[in-house]
C-alpha cells in the first residue's frame, strides 16, 4: 500500500459519498431552470499554460489556473506562488453579409488590451492541505457596427420623382463576467485528491440596438397626382437600450486520480448553476411610425409612437450547471504529455432576464403579431445544451524549455437563428457562431520562475441566419406584416470571425522550499 493511502474500504465509502452528492446536485441543478447570457462557454481560457494547452487540463497540468479547471489539483506541487497572466493585445476581424439586405454588409477591426488572470496559492504547513486565492474574468464579449445607406428611389409612390431614402443601423453589446473566489484542495493520497472553490462574480452589460428607415424628397414642394402640395417625410424607426449589472455565487468541486504506473491522470469537476444574490437593470424601448401611405387602401396608415422605460428594475441572470472529465497520458520519461478534456453544459429553459411591470395593452400594429401581450420592455433568453472538447501537447525540448500547444471548440449554445426574438418574446440580439481556436507556446523556466507566452488564432462563423433588416429592396408598406419602408427580410446573412490573441503569464514560487522534480511527478 502506498504512504498515506487510505484503506481500501474507507476510499470506496469516501468515492460513494462523492458519488452521491454529485448525483444530488446534478438532480437539483436539473429541476432548476438553468440559464446563461453568453451563447459561446469556451471563449476564454485562464493562466498562460492552461489557455496554451487548449483549457485541456481538468485530468491536470492547470498549474495556478486549478481553481478554475479543477479545484482537486490546488498548490498540486505543494508550493506558495503568485501568477499573473495576461492577454497582451487581441487584434480581432469580423464581417457580417448581407446584414441589411444583398450587399449591405458591416465589418470592424477591434485592437484589445486586457488583464486576465491573478492568483495567490498561499502556503501551508500541512503538505495535504492546498488553498489558493484567484481573480479572472471567465467571459469579455465587445462587439459594435454600424450601417448607414443611402440611396435615391421611388419607394412613396404618392410622390413624383425619386426620394431620398436612408436606413441606418447602430448596434453594440459588451457583456463582462468577473470573478473572485477561494479554493482548497485536499491529497488523501499520493493517487488521489479532492477540491473545492467558490467564486463571488459580477456581470455587467451596457447593450443598445437602433434600426430606422425614412424616405423623403429634398425640396419645400412635391407633386402628388400634379399637385402641388408641402413635403413630407415617411419614417419608421425602433431603438432599444439594456444596461444591467448582477451579482451571484458560484460552486465547483472536483477530484483527480492518478495511475499506478503514473502514466495517466484523471480528472472530473462540475460547475453550479450559480446562486443569485442582487442584481438592477435600466431597460428602455421606442417604437416611431408617422407619415407612412398604404397603397392598397389609400390612405396614410395611423402615426404610431410607443416609449417604454424602467428604472433599477431586478435582474437574475444564471450560469448553467456543467460537468467536465480530462485525462493526460505521459510518455515513459514523463517529460511530455497529451491531454484531453471534454465538458458539457446544460440546456438553458426560457426565461425574463429583468423584472419589468410593463402593461402596455396596446402595441404598434408592426408588433402586434411579433411579440405576446406586454411584452413590449421584458427580454428574453434560452440556449441548448452544448458539448465543447479540447486537446493539450506539452513537448519537452531542454530541462528548462518546452512547447506547450492545443485546439478546442467553442459551440454555440443558441437555441435558433432568430436575431431578435424567442417565442414571441425579445432577447438581446448577439452573434450565433461555432468558435474554434489554435493555441502554442513556449515555457521558459528561470530559477524559481516560469515565463509563457504563446499565440491564440481563433476562427469561426455561421451561414443563412435572417437579415436584421432590409434596406436593399424596400417597400413603403407591407399590411401582410405592418413593416414600413423596409423590404422583406431573408434567410442569406452570414458571418465571419478571426482573431490573433498574444499572451504572457509570470508564475514565481514565492517560498524556497525543493520543488518536486516534473521527472518525477507528473505536471
Amino acid at each position: 500500500m502506498l504512504k498515506n493511502q487510505i484503506p481500501y474500504s474507507g476510499f470506496c465509502t469516501f468515492i460513494t459519498s462523492i458519488f452521491c452528492g454529485l448525483m444530488i446536485l446534478i438532480c437539483l441543478s436539473f429541476l432548476t431552470k438553468l440559464k446563461a447570457q453568453t451563447v459561446n462557454y469556451w471563449s476564454w481560457n485562464f493562466n498562460t499554460p492552461s489557455t496554451l494547452l487548449a483549457g485541456a487540463v481538468v485530468g491536470g497540468g492547470s498549474g495556478p489556473s486549478s481553481i478554475y479547471y479543477n479545484p482537486a489539483l490546488i498548490n498540486f506541487d505543494n508550493v506558495a506562488s503568485l501568477s499573473i497572466s495576461a492577454n497582451i493585445f487581441s487584434f480581432q476581424f469580423f464581417k457580417i453579409n448581407n446584414i441589411a439586405g444583398d450587399g449591405l454588409d458591416v465589418s470592424n477591426i477591434k485592437f484589445k488590451i486586457q488583464p486576465r488572470f491573478l492568483s495567490y496559492v498561499l502556503p501551508s504547513k500541512n503538505k495535504k492541505l492546498g488553498m489558493e486565492f484567484a481573480f479572472i474574468s471567465p467571459v469579455t464579449e465587445d462587439i459594435e457596427y454600424t450601417l448607414q445607406h443611402f440611396d435615391e428611389i421611388d419607394i412613396i409612390e404618392r410622390m413624383e420623382g425619386l426620394e431620398t431614402y436612408s436606413g441606418y443601423l447602430n448596434y453594440g453589446r459588451k457583456y463582462d463576467d468577473t470573478w473572485g473566489g477561494f479554493g482548497l484542495s485536499y491529497e488523501f493520497s499520493k493517487r488521489f485528491y479532492i477540491g473545492g472553490s467558490s467564486f463571488f462574480s459580477y456581470k455587467s452589460l451596457k447593450y443598445h440596438n437602433i434600426l430606422s428607415a425614412s424616405a423623403y424628397q429634398e425640396s419645400d414642394s412635391v407633386y402628388i397626382n400634379q399637385v402641388l402640395e408641402p413635403s413630407y417625410f415617411a419614417l419608421s424607426s425602433f431603438t432599444e437600450e439594456l444596461n444591467y449589472w448582477d451579482a451571484s455565487m458560484i460552486f465547483k468541486f472536483g477530484v483527480h486520480f492518478i495511475s499506478k504506473n503514473e502514466k495517466f491522470s484523471l480528472g472530473a469537476s462540475i460547475t453550479s448553476p450559480n446562486i443569485p444574490l442582487i442584481g438592477r437593470a435600466d431597460v428602455r424601448k421606442e417604437y416611431e411610425k408617422s407619415n407612412v401611405f398604404d397603397n392598397e387602401s389609400d390612405f396614410f396608415t395611423p402615426n404610431e409612437i410607443l416609449i417604454e422605460h424602467e428604472e433599477s428594475v431586478k435582474t437574475r441572470i444564471k450560469t448553467p450547471f456543467s460537468a467536465a472529465f480530462g485525462l493526460q497520458y505521459f510518455t515513459k520519461n514523463k517529460k511530455n504529455f497529451i491531454s484531453l478534456t471534454v465538458e458539457y453544459f446544460h440546456k438553458i429553459e426560457k426565461y425574463s432576464i429583468i423584472e419589468t411591470t410593463d402593461t402596455h395593452n396596446k402595441l404598434p400594429n408592426y408588433f402586434d403579431e411579433l411579440i405576446e401581450e406586454n411584452g413590449f420592455l421584458p427580454y428574453y433568453f434560452e440556449a441548448r445544451s452544448v458539448t465543447n472538447i479540447a486537446l493539450g501537447l506539452k513537448q519537452y525540448l531542454t530541462p528548462t524549455v518546452y512547447i506547450f500547444g492545443g485546439f478546442r471548440t467553442d459551440f454555440t449554445a443558441a437555441a435558433n437563428n432568430n436575431n431578435r426574438f424567442i417565442d414571441r418574446n425579445f432577447k438581446v440580439s448577439q452573434l450565433q457562431i461555432n468558435i474554434y481556436h489554435f493555441t502554442i507556446g513556449p515555457v521558459l523556466t528561470i530559477k524559481r520562475s516560469e515565463v509563457v507566452t504563446g499565440i491564440q488564432y481563433t476562427f469561426g462563423g455561421n451561414k443563412n441566419f435572417q437579415n436584421v433588416i432590409n434596406y436593399k429592396n424596400p417597400v413603403e408598406y407591407i399590411p401582410l406584416t405592418g413593416q414600413s419602408l423596409e423590404g422583406i427580410r431573408m434567410n442569406n446573412a452570414s458571418t465571419s470571425i478571426n482573431e490573433l490573441s498574444l499572451f504572457l503569464g509570470i508564475t514565481v514560487d514565492l517560498f524556497f522550499p525543493k520543488k518536486e522534480s516534473t521527472e518525477d511527478k507528473p505536471f
